[in-house]
């Protein structure tokens, strides 16, 4: 069980502790390990070349409140697809762009991305229906399978505290 009390510490301090990190890291131990999680995490997608779409086209990343702005594209290495990232890509085709708490309650499953994108919460700017064939293809892929069981838990009762906050605010009125 997730113990409420990290939750709300995580809640408080982890955009902060999250941008401090990002900022005194070496940009290439950093990137090494967006690349590494996400083939983890996408594995199966990518032996199903599900990512296809991807091939010689860049989508940016950007979550505004860490500072962190980073691309993802797919490339041939080997005998398989990888998503390769980087932080110096070259101009992106589509740029997906969301604060932490929202792409939280997203990959958490909490929110929908199409609730997101119309109460403009998440921005996709550029090839639309290539961020839209993005938006989709993470939208089907259940985390709960993929993360560690602590790690999955821990994300669920912080998005659910996101909730609590966003429908509790001083004025009674939703910031969602």
């Amino acid at each position: 069980m997730v113990i409420p009390k990290v939750v709300d510490l995580a809640y408080q301090w982890g955009p902060h502790l999250s941008k401090s990190l990002l900022q005194v890291a070496p940009r290439g131990v950093t990137q090494h390990l967006f690349a590494q999680a996400l083939n983890h995490v996408l594995n199966d997608e990518l032996v199903a070349d599900k990512f296809a779409f991807l091939r010689q086209r860049w989508v940016l990343i950007e979550v505004p409140d860490l500072a962190l702005k980073f691309s993802v594209s797919l490339a041939n290495q080997g005998l398989r697809p990888r998503l390769q990232v980087t932080f110096d890509g070259p101009q992106a085709d589509v740029t997906m762009r969301g604060n932490s708490e929202y792409l939280l309650l997203m990959l958490s499953g909490k929110v929908d991305p199409d609730t997101l994108f119309f109460r403009r919460k998440l921005l996709i700017k550029g090839d639309t229906e290539l961020g839209l064939e993005v938006k989709n293809l993470l939208d089907t892929i259940e985390l709960n399978q993929r993360l560690p069981k602590p790690i999955f838990r821990f994300n669920q009762a912080l998005a659910e505290r996101i909730l609590q906050q966003q429908a509790y605010t001083p004025s009674g009125v939703s910031k969602f």
